[in-house]
């Protein structure tokens, strides 16, 4: 049937209204009606309740460790036994995430599953066998923990639920670390640590206490991360339309947070606070608010955080750490350039780790894994993006049904680019927080896709991205190496 309005308007008339037409497919407002999310996008049946819970216990057992705080059950494997049965619970929905359609769908788990194979090839590639049996299966752990968050958050209230358990659990972790800092507890499974810090007019070694974390988040600069994560949750939490009573533990936890990330007495966790703080604010208020707040925010703690203010690339610790990454970058010529030196052998090649992902990524799992290791913040990165440009685009109305997940936007994107600066300076590339981080993303993605106005895939594997990705991480490697040739004197 033709339409009788176009067809009495004039041709410029007709091109106009195309346009509009086009523009308005691309972002169009939500209907007021409320329709379920597409099953086909998030992955089919809901996982059960069960599996959810006992998912749920697990990110408490990542963060509160309760074999440290209740000796009586130490030795006992809690982690492996919550995951291990959450993870039978689920098989139905983790056979539809891994099948081959859906990971065109989220190439961030195609890109995680790359990295598997890429740990199992810096081995092989060397035929150091040993090597390939305990890094896979070291690995396959992580793996488990991320296809598990992908199978069961498959509503935006779980999602919500999950956000909430791990900014709960997060911050009493760090509540007891500021309380073992400060003295006024010792808590026998919390050790702090005393680092050198240069050396003074007279000679004399300069040290500085720092505060650690517990579990895997021994390293104070690997806190100062967390930290700034969990913050941005807390304020996401406080910002809630829905009131709450508690409303106000929010402030709480987040003075604690501030108060632990001064004790860190990190600098890179300093910068992580910058990155997502100018993330934060861009979508909201645009560049130039970004900037002003970046240099406000780094004007103001140069001068209150001391020694975390004290950013010097050319000597110190900072300086240690460059030459650590000319280390790694020597080492992937020629032969291991493809494949890497192997997945944990950095330390015996410099000594040390990295202290930086991806340098970390390229050194032990060559281009070939540094490239899907930088793919799973690049297809995150460029999910989010879409999300904020579709925003921007419809100059203030919804572009998703459910309003609760647009609200998430910004905070989704200021953790994952905290996170991102955070492993410039920290070796990360294998441990559960990291994808924590990109299976969070992942999930969000895909409630994303499906909640918008017209359901689609926000990011998918197709040849224009894999040319992206490839060229995002060869330029990123060159970078990195010109980098350290300028500052590695």
């Amino acid at each position: 049937m033709v339409n009788q309005t176009n067809s009495t308007c004039t041709p410029a008339e007709r091109a106009a209204q195309s346009t509009r037409t086009a523009e308005t497919q691309r972002v169009r407002a939500p209907s007021r009606r409320r329709r379920p999310l597409p099953q086909s996008i998030i992955g089919g049946s809901s996982a059960p309740h069960n599996a959810y819970i006992l998912f749920l216990m697990v990110n408490v057992t990542l963060f509160l460790r309760p074999a440290e705080l209740i000796p009586a059950l130490k030795g006992l494997p809690i982690y492996e036994v919550l995951i291990l049965s959450s993870f039978f619970l689920s098989l139905e929905q983790i056979k539809r995430v891994v099948q081959f359609p859906m990971l065109k769908r989220q190439p961030i788990t195609l890109c995680v599953i790359g990295v598997l194979v890429a740990v199992a090839m810096s081995h092989l590639s060397h035929m150091y066998l040993y090597g390939v049996r305990t890094s896979t299966i070291a690995f396959l752990k992580t793996l488990i923990y991320y296809i598990l968050l992908l199978s069961i958050i498959d509503s935006p209230q779980r999602l919500k639920g999950l956000l909430k358990t791990v900014a709960i659990s997060s911050s009493l972790m760090i509540l007891l670390c500021v309380i073992d800092y400060a003295g006024i507890v010792d808590f026998e499974f919390i050790k702090h640590v005393s680092d050198r810090d240069g050396v003074s007019d007279a000679g004399e070694t300069i040290r500085v206490f720092r505060m650690r974390g517990t579990g895997i988040f021994q390293d104070p600069n690997d806190l100062s991360v967390l930290i700034v994560a969990t913050g941005m949750l807390c304020l996401y939490f406080f910002n809630d339309p829905v009131r709450s009573p508690f409303r106000f533990m929010w402030i709480v936890s987040m003075i604690i947070l501030a108060i632990g990330l001064l004790d860190t007495r990190s600098r890179g966790g300093l910068l992580t606070l910058g990155i997502a703080g100018m993330v934060f604010v861009l979508p909201k208020y645009g560049k130039k608010a970004a900037i002003a707040c970046a240099i406000v925010g780094m004007a103001g703690l140069t001068v209150l955080a001391g020694r975390q203010g004290n950013i010097d690339l050319n000597s110190g610790t900072g300086h240690a750490r460059i030459l650590l990454w000319r280390e790694g970058l020597s080492a992937i010529k020629s032969a291991n350039i493809f494949f890497g030196i192997g997945q944990g052998e950095y330390s015996d090649l410099a000594g040390l780790a990295a202290h930086n992902s991806y340098v970390h990524a390229f050194t032990e799992l060559g281009v070939f894994g540094g490239t899907l290791f930088i793919g799973c913040f690049f297809f995150a990165g460029l999910g989010l993006f879409r999300l904020v440009r579709y925003q921007c685009a419809s100059r203030g109305r919804p572009i998703m049904r459910n309003r609760e997940l647009e609200r998430y936007l910004p905070y989704a994107c200021a953790i994952l680019a905290a996170w991102c600066g955070g492993m410039m300076s920290l070796s990360r590339c294998y441990v559960v927080p990291t994808y924590m981080i990109v299976g969070v993303s992942a999930a969000y993605l895909n409630l994303a896709g499906a909640s918008l106005a017209r359901p689609t895939p926000v990011v998918y594997w197709n040849k224009q991205h894999q040319i992206w990705l490839i060229g995002i991480s060869l330029g990123m490697l060159v970078s990195l190496a010109i980098f350290v040739r300028i500052f590695a004197g």
